[in-house]
């Protein structure tokens, strides 16, 4: 068993609420790990990875047969899926997916670029245990904002989105924005179940946060509750209900970061204000507003 569909990202633009509004979907089948990582594993003559830093990404499915026993209990499920964000951007995942499973649909949510590179650096500097500091992290010459640094190259969507649509036809691939997902989720999900030929009039739990962003006020709560090794023990035992108190919980330790100011986002604008063009021209929607 295989799926039959792929999120594939982007990074920090929505795809842990997706994963979730997909799995609750009684004719979608979701793998039970999100993040598999399948496709963007690859290691070279010395036994590196191809793509992907070892200190930031995890490749816990690194066999097919392993990715095949993901989806064993899947069912009489219409439509039968996994997400993992690394996919966008590893460059050799697209043809990996389209070798593996040629009839696969894609799916793929976009969000205003240097939102979508702030956003990423905050889960940086939340998953090493580190504050923002606005006097350095906030100006034209941080690390981050650099435009050859790892937060700012893979919010370059359009080359990374069209080997993609070198691979698959249009009609199978499915793209949206986050900030369409903000405005009116109910018509974002119901057209993504539409286009996975499930039921569109079935309506998900919006009220329960997903990996919501900022930075955590209590920073030693913060790695609890997402420690990997904490989710997988107790993860089999903990009710639906139960983690979802934990999201609550997690939000409400949740501070809005510092917004980007008005100089520094406009020095981001310029950066991928070429790229927002190819991007707007492939996938055939205006940009406008994330300029």
């Amino acid at each position: 068993m295989l799926p039959n569909f792929i999120v594939i990202g982007a990074a920090k633009a929505g795809t842990t609420a997706l994963y979730w509004y997909l799995k609750e979907h009684p004719e979608v089948f979701m793998s039970p790990l999100k993040e598999t990582n399948f496709f963007a594993f690859g290691l070279d003559a010395d036994g590196g990875h191809l793509y992907g830093n070892p200190a930031v990404h995890r490749y816990p499915v690194q066999s097919l047969a392993d990715y095949e026993k993901l989806f064993a209990d899947a069912g009489n499920e219409v439509a039968i899926g996994e997400a993992s964000p690394i996919y966008l951007e590893c460059p050799q995942a697209a043809g990996r997916i389209r070798d593996v499973i040629p009839q696969a649909r894609i799916i793929c949510c976009l969000r205003n670029p240097a939102d979508r590179a702030y956003s990423d650096y905050q889960m940086y500097l939340r998953s090493g245990g580190r504050r923002l500091d606005p006097g350095t992290d906030l100006t034209a010459t941080a690390a981050w904002v650099h435009p050859d640094s790892h937060w700012m190259e893979i919010s370059r969507y359009h080359g990374q989105l069209k080997r993609y649509y070198d691979a698959f036809p249009r009609e199978r691939i499915h793209v949206f924005l986050f900030d369409d997902l903000r405005k009116n989720p109910l018509r974002v999900v119901q057209d993504l179940y539409r286009f996975l030929g499930v039921d569109p009039t079935f309506a998900p739990d919006f009220e329960t946060p997903h990996n919501v962003g900022g930075m955590p006020g209590n920073m030693m709560l913060e790695r609890l509750m997402t420690s990997a090794g904490v989710a997988r023990t107790i993860k089999p035992w903990i009710p639906t209900r139960a983690a979802n108190w934990v999201r609550r919980l997690r939000t409400r330790n949740m501070r809005p970061a510092p917004p980007l100011p008005d100089t520094l986002r406009q020095h981001l604008n310029d950066s991928f204000r070429d790229d927002i063009a190819l991007t707007s021209k492939l996938i055939g929607r205006s940009l406008a507003q994330w300029l």
